[in-house]
């Protein structure tokens, strides 16, 4: 699937046209930006929750983003988080295998289909 490909039910597409309909076009564009804002501010708490193994705090970032995430439909991004979130509840520390590069490069995926979904409704 490519990106301007809206023909598949992708589940960011889907919620974004829902909130269109609930809301309007101009909120759902300023929703959109703070995301793309806040989102690289989240990505980076969490490395740095990580680095510094401080539970709690990947805890609540990862679930701040999780939120944030689900919200606009980005349901693998969410995911993603919410594993993070899980293991800074249940852990004494970060198991060695953990890293974000995943969070980063499904971050990118979502940040790239959001800046599509915004350029075609301005276009």
């Amino acid at each position: 699937m490519t990106l301007a490909d809206t023909s598949s039910p992708n589940p960011l597409l889907i919620r974004l046209h829902e909130l269109e309909r609930e809301t309007d076009v101009e909120f759902v564009g300023e929703l959109i930006d703070i995301y793309l804002q806040e989102t690289p501010k989240q990505i980076q708490a969490i490395a740095a929750a990580l680095t510094s193994q401080n539970m709690h705090e990947l805890m609540i970032s990862a679930h701040t983003l999780k939120g944030s995430s689900l919200n606009i439909g980005a349901n693998q991004f969410g995911s993603l988080c919410h594993k993070l979130e899980e293991i800074g509840r249940s852990s004494k520390s970060v198991p060695e295998n953990t890293d974000i590069a995943d969070i980063k490069k499904e971050y990118e995926q979502v940040k790239s289909m959001l800046l599509a979904f915004k350029q075609n409704k301005h276009s």
